[in-house]
């Protein structure tokens, strides 16, 4: 996505316009919003056109096959606008350049600037630079994660914004390139994100997302143990938190500590991603994941009974080298005893210099593909049964926005069993409330992947 904000043409009739691209997922997004802070720091404006930009960046995800083709094309993209629009530098910084940096520049000549994922606050003065001449590439090694003293400029609606409390993984599973991006685990110490936090609340943001690889792992390199728990507690202490949500958690290091503190405080959103990528054990070591399917299936019980209500999260990956049909069953089994509110199914994508690329096994992208559509529409059926399931309960309700709908005026949002994204909205019958408001609904009615609520007289902000 193009990410700006226009400013009066009279400032932009005097600095140099930049636009942004946005690509992959949200830690990447957050990355581009300190992106953008440090660009509007320097006195450069924003623009939402690539065909007025001065300065085009494109922030790259280079994590899977189709997320580095993405990024190749949006590149091919930006760089035309060198000749038909007013396209002076062209920057590309991420995942992808920190992975292909020589390639990149070998293959894509119109790259001017070329940046990893370590060099975010130096972007600036290297465009500048190249806005005399040459080309300035500069992919050093890991190891940044910005701070609340760093500009930040959200490109999520005002209401709300993602908060990455960590950098890097300290896990080594066989099929992820992360670690050879973006290094060791890394994490934020505990006053740097709740000082972070308080800033958003005094800017109106009711939801804040919290976010990294593995945010269960955080504050193992700081304070020597997983330390989520311990700032939670500190970020709802803060008197304007309102929604707090908790996203890419991993199995092991779920503790009853942990499941204390989500079912203690209400600002914690009833919501727990949990991404367990298969359910057969064979499988699971060879993606050197710990756990084992009969632990998982026990721990969704103890969730469940420790926080009453909650919607769970996975994600799933077909085509694991190896992979027999038989394995596959296993885990659609699994998924169904399971009973995911919500999950996502991926195609395993062999990544070099990764242990699982040099597996035996590999299996063809029509079994993978056959298999991705049969998880998804078994997945679909149970997700609808799971909305099902909550007509008639009550959650609080984040209102995102206005839609018409057979002449009638409906309000959008969400409830806390739903993330930003990738799980439906809510729609909200016969009521005037504000975007960015909170307040308690009933729900009424359920579709495929959305819910209709209505208004219910409980106030969601629990003290």
């Amino acid at each position: 996505m193009i990410v700006g904000i226009r400013r009066n043409l009279r400032l932009q009739n005097k600095k140099l316009k930049m636009g942004l691209i946005s690509l992959g997922c949200a830690k990447n997004l957050v990355d581009s919003e300190v992106i953008l802070g440090f660009f509007e720091q320097a006195d450069f404006t924003r623009t939402t056109n690539p065909e007025e930009a001065d300065i085009l960046v494109v922030n790259t995800c280079g994590f899977i096959e189709a997320a580095k083709q993405e990024s190749i094309d949006a590149i091919l993209e930006m760089a035309q606008y060198k000749d038909r629009g007013r396209c002076r530098v062209l920057a590309v910084a991420g995942c992808l350049s920190r992975r292909y940096a020589d390639e990149l520049t070998q293959e894509i000549p119109e790259i001017d600037v070329l940046v990893g994922v370590a060099e975010y606050p130096l972007l600036p003065d290297l465009v500048k630079k190249a806005l005399n001449g040459g080309k300035h590439n500069l992919v050093q090694q890991c190891g940044f994660i910005y701070n609340e003293n760093m500009p930040r400029v959200l490109a999520t609606p005002p209401f709300m914004a993602y908060v990455k409390i960590a950098e890097g993984c300290a896990n080594r599973c066989s099929y992820c390139a992360i670690p050879l991006i973006r290094g060791p685990l890394n994490s934020r110490p505990i006053a740097s994100i709740t000082a972070e936090v308080r800033q958003l609340c005094a800017k109106g943001v009711a939801e804040i997302n919290v976010i990294a690889q593995d945010t269960t792992a955080y504050g193992l390199d700081l304070y020597g143990k997983p330390s989520l728990a311990d700032l939670l507690e500190q970020l709802v202490a803060i008197p304007d938190v309102q929604w707090l949500r908790v996203l890419y958690a991993y199995p092991n290091l779920i503790d009853d500590r942990l499941l204390e503190v989500f079912a203690t405080h209400p600002q914690i959103c009833r919501y727990l991603d949990l991404p367990l990528q298969h359910a057969d054990s064979e499988l699971l070591s060879a993606m050197r994941r710990r756990g084992r399917p009969e632990q998982y299936l026990d721990l969704l019980g103890k969730i469940r009974a420790a926080v009453p209500g909650i919607a769970l999260r996975s994600s799933f990956i077909v085509g694991f080298p190896g992979e027999t049909e038989q394995q596959f069953q296993t885990l659609l089994d699994f998924m169904a005893e399971a009973a995911f509110d919500y999950a996502g199914v991926f195609q395993y994508s062999a990544e070099e210099n990764t242990p699982a690329a040099d597996l035996p096994g590999q299996v063809s992208g029509t079994v993978k593909e056959e298999r991705y559509h049969r998880a998804m529409r078994q997945q679909a059926a149970i997700t609808r049964k799971a909305l099902a399931g909550r007509i008639g309960s009550e959650s609080a309700f984040l209102c995102t926005g206005q839609r018409q709908q057979n002449g009638d005026n409906l309000i959008t949002g969400r409830v806390e069993w739903q993330a930003p994204d990738v799980d439906g909205i809510t729609l909200l019958e016969g009521s005037r409330v504000k975007s960015g408001e909170l307040i308690n609904v009933k729900i009424t009615g359920s579709g495929d992947y959305d819910l209709r609520a209505a208004r219910a007289n409980e106030n969601p902000k629990k003290e």
